[in-house]
Order: structure tokens, then sequence, then C-alpha cells
């Protein structure tokens, strides 16, 4: 029987399988423990792995991606959930992942976040459960049955500012069933920004005060059909949108390079391509500007982290380049090795990202 929303704020919360999205940056040691964690990354057109013996970027095992048909996934929701079932089967078949424990990404396109505030007589432990009861009627989300975490941000004036991640907890469960069903073990769920940040912070952090002390950066995710923004200020995740491109995956043929992995190409319109990057700049642009809206000032953007499974990332880092004035930080490939020496491509950078979860 499913718990009411009283029932559910008031009852002792315990673990569960994916129960959570991980929203802290900072201070989340204790939510993976230290041991051998396989690292899922699932979009609409493909599924990545990375498997890591520890939560350390020198801990990578080995790492494999499987392209999937049009249709299956739309927009972060199995569409055909069989079809999904046994070519994930074959996936924890072919790179030999049975009975392993494993993280994954909810879906950009579900994940909420919104900045609240809650009484400051609320205990931080309580907030959760007071959230429960605002559900509805002063918090409205646009889905029923959120799964969520919280963040606090600290006191202004007379209350306490909030912040909430949530997603669909149908969606959740739906992927962790299916995980279970292929025998995975899935543990938690994660959001991609904070995956890819973490990455970013513990490649640079250690060498740069500005980024050790959480400097506001613009994280700009481009994809083959989508681009995740984000903004995060004091390591904070403060904005996530997701924006996806008209750009059809029949138009981006797969090759196989020198080194046997596959490449998107695209084959399309050229002038058409550049026209969709042209309307991604502009959106990253209104993000700014409703940043600045949120923060009542112009908080200035110091640093813009690219990533993605996009080919050409130098390509649009010139075009942010020139449409805001800063020169992008990619990573570097020879920053990320696995044992067996290999080079980790920049597409597996946002499961290595995750992958490092508990180290952080």
């Amino acid at each position: 029987m499913i718990a009411s929303r009283r029932e559910k704020a008031t009852q002792t919360r315990k673990e569960r399988p994916a129960n959570g999205l991980r929203a802290s940056i900072k201070g989340n040691k204790r939510s993976i423990p230290k041991r051998k964690m396989v690292s899922f990354v699932i979009k609409d057109h493909v599924i990545r792995y990375i498997d890591s013996k520890k939560p350390d970027l020198s801990g990578v095992i080995a790492c494999g991606e499987h392209y999937l048909p049009s249709g299956v996934i739309r927009d972060g929701k199995i569409m055909d959930v069989e079809r999904f079932r046994t070519i994930l089967r074959d996936c924890v078949r072919k790179w030999k992942l049975k009975n392993r424990e494993v993280q994954f990404l909810v879906p950009d396109s579900r994940v909420i976040v919104r900045k609240i505030e809650t009484p400051i007589d609320i205990q931080d432990d309580e907030i959760k459960g007071h959230l429960y009861l605002e559900l509805g009627t002063n918090i409205h989300l646009p889905f029923d049955n959120p799964i969520f975490d919280i963040d606090v941000l600290g006191q202004k004036e007379d209350k306490k500012e909030v912040l909430l991640f949530a997603a669909p907890e149908e969606l959740v469960t739906e992927y962790t069933q299916i995980m279970k069903s292929v025998n995975l073990k899935p543990t938690v769920a994660d959001v991609s920004s904070l995956a890819i940040y973490r990455l970013f912070h513990k490649v640079y952090g250690e060498s740069d005060h500005a980024i050790s002390d959480g400097s506001t950066t613009l994280s700009v995710q481009f994809d083959l059909q989508t681009v995740t923004i984000s903004v995060l200020s004091q390591h904070k995740l403060l904005l996530l949108r997701q924006f996806k491109m008209n750009l059809s995956m029949e138009n981006w043929e797969r090759k196989i390079d020198r080194h046997g992995a596959s490449e998107p190409i695209w084959i399309g319109d050229e002038s058409y391509l550049k026209y969709e990057i042209n309307v991604m700049m502009g959106e990253i642009q209104r993000i700014i500007n409703f940043y600045r809206t949120l923060t009542q000032h112009d908080d200035e953007i110091e640093i813009i982290l690219l990533t993605g499974d996009y080919p050409d990332l130098k390509g649009i880092a010139q075009d942010l380049q020139q449409a805001f004035g800063k020169v992008p930080l990619l990573f570097r490939n020879e920053l990320f090795d696995t044992q067996s020496t290999e080079l980790i491509t920049p597409k597996y950078y946002l499961a290595l990202g995750l992958s490092l979860k508990g180290d952080f």
C-alpha cells in the first residue's frame, strides 16, 4: 500500500535503491562506499558505462557504449520497456557486469531544480518532511509523486533557503526495476550536472583557488540532440535546463575510428546544423540572463565548462567564446587513463564524473 503524503512526511526514512537524488557535492563521502562500482549514463541514443575499482581518476577498469535504436527512449522516458530490457541484458552479459552495484543518472529532462524558502524554526533534518506536506499546496511540481533531495543554502532574513532537486518517482523506479531484472543492483541516482562538476573540481580544484572556492560556473553539456545548461556557485547547483535541438539521429552516421571506437559524423545539411547551434547559443544567453534575475545582481559567470558527446566540441568552444567573451574549459584527453593505460575519450567524461561519487 502506498503511504499517504503525511505518513511519508512523518515516518522514518529508510534507505532503498536509488531512493533520492543525491544533491550535495561536498561532504557526501558516506553515500557510496569505497568499493568497485559501475556507473551508467543512459541517454535517448546511447548507454555508456565505466567500471571503477574505486572512486578515483586512477580507478577506471573498463568503459564501453551501446547505441540505442531510435524510439526506445524518448526525452528520458523508456518507450519500449521490453526492447530496452533486452538490450540492457545483452550489455550486462557483454560487459560482464552481472550482480554488480550500479549508480546512474536521472534524465536531465525530468529533473527539477528549484530554490524555495522554509520557516526558520524547522530543523534541517525535518525539512524533507515539511516539504512533503507542502507538495501540491505551496510547492507545485510538473509531476505527481516526486522523489527528491534537498541542499540547505542558509538563512535569509527570517527564512531558510533550500535547493529542491526533484524527479518523478515512477521514472526512477522504472529504471531501477529494469536494472534489477537484468541482474544489476542499482544503489543511487544522481544528476548529470553534479557528476560533471565533480570531475571538474577533482581535476582543477586543487590547483586553482578560484575553483576550490566555488567560483560561478556555467556548465554546458553539448550532445548530439540536446544541450544541458546549468549554473553552479559555491559548489551548489542553482539552475538546470535542458534544450532539445531539432536534429534527427538519422543524420548522425556512426563511423569507426582508427582505435576501433564509434564516432558520430553529421551527414545532414551543414547550414541547418549551424542554425541549430546558433539557437542554442541564444538559449544559453537566456539562461545567463535568468540566473542574473534570480541572484538580483549581475553575478559574473567566471568559468564556462564545456563537455558532451558532440564530435566537434572545439568548434562549439569557439562559438561560446565569440558569444560570451570567455574561453571555455575543455578537459584534456591525456588527463584520464584507465588501468590498462587506454585514454578515456570525452564522451565518457560524464560517466567518469559519476564514478567519482563518494570520493568528493
